[in-house]
C-alpha cells in the first residue's frame, strides 16, 4: 500500500491526475486531514503532533483493510504533505520502514519561519503562499466570496506548516527517501539537505513541472512512484 498526502488546502481529489496515472499498479490510499475534502466539517488542525497522529491514524485503518499481512510500502507528500509524511513516517518505522517520498518542498532543516501571524486578510495569505510556492487556484484568486470563506483553512495551514517546521527540523525516517522536485519550482532551496532526514539511502529526482508537481506532471511522478516501490 503506498499511503498519499495532499498538499495544503487540498483534499483527496487533487491526487485525481496522478491516481489515474498509477492506474492498478500500487494499492493507492490517499490521507485526508481534518478540514480538508470530504473532512471538511471538522477544525482544521494547527499542531503538527496533532496532525501526525491523525496521518498515522489514518494510514493504519488502511493497512487494516488492506488485509491481513497488509503492509506501508511508502508514504507520498507533497508541499506541506511531505512534513506530515515525514513526520509520519518516522513515527511509524524504525530502520528499513516505509520509503518516504517527498515532493515540493525545502527540507524542513533549511526552512525559514513563516509568519502566520501576519497574516490576517486574503490577500495576505495568498501572498504568503505564493511565496512559498504553493500556486492558488482560480477559484479562490477570482471568487472573493470564496477566498474569504477558505481564510480559516489557509490559516490553519499556513500555521500547521510553521508547526511541522519546529517539529521535524531534526527528525529523520527510519527508511529510504526519495525526493522529488519541479525543475519550475522556484521556492525550493537546500535540496541535498533532506538527506540528514532519512537513516536510510537519500536520491534527490527533478522533473520537468511546477510546485504542485503531481497535478503539473502526473506520469513523471507516476513514473518516479513505480520505479521506487518496485513496480514500474
Amino acid at each position: 500500500m503506498v499511503a498519499f498526502i495532499p498538499p495544503s488546502c487540498c483534499g483527496a481529489g487533487y491526487f485525481s491526475r496522478l491516481r489515474r496515472a498509477l492506474g492498478d499498479r500500487v494499492d493507492f490510499r490517499a490521507v485526508e486531514l481534518p478540514g480538508h475534502g470530504r473532512r471538511y466539517r471538522e477544525a482544521p488542525l494547527t499542531a503538527a503532533s496533532a496532525a501526525t497522529a491523525d496521518a498515522a491514524a489514518r494510514i493504519h485503518d488502511a493497512v487494516g483493510t488492506v488485509g491481513t499481512g497488509g503492509t506501508v510500502d511508502a508514504v507520498y507528500g507533497e508541499s506541506l504533505g511531505a512534513y506530515v509524511a515525514l513526520a509520519v513516517t518516522a513515527l511509524l518505522s524504525g530502520p528499513g520502514g516505509p520509503l518516504l517520498l517527498a515532493a515540493s518542498n525545502s527540507p524542513p532543516s533549511v526552512r525559514e519561519r513563516i509568519p502566520v501571524e501576519d497574516v490576517h486578510s486574503v490577500g495576505a495569505a495568498i501572498a504568503l503562499l505564493t511565496a512559498m510556492g504553493g500556486r492558488i487556484p482560480p477559484e479562490l484568486a477570482d471568487r472573493p466570496e470564496v477566498a474569504r470563506q477558505a481564510l480559516p483553512l489557509m490559516r490553519a495551514d499556513l500555521a500547521l506548516s510553521q508547526s511541522f517546521i519546529e517539529l521535524t527540523r531534526t527528525s529523520a525516517t527510519g527508511g529510504d527517501l526519495v525526493v522529488l522536485a519541479g525543475t519550475d519550482d522556484r521556492a525550493l532551496t537546500g535540496l541535498d539537505a533532506w538527506a540528514a532526514h532519512a537513516l536510510g539511502r537519500c536520491h534527490v529526482v527533478r522533473l520537468p513541472g511546477g510546485h504542485l508537481l503531481s497535478a503539473t506532471n502526473p506520469a513523471g511522478v507516476a513514473d518516479v512512484i513505480l520505479r521506487s516501490v518496485g513496480t514500474g
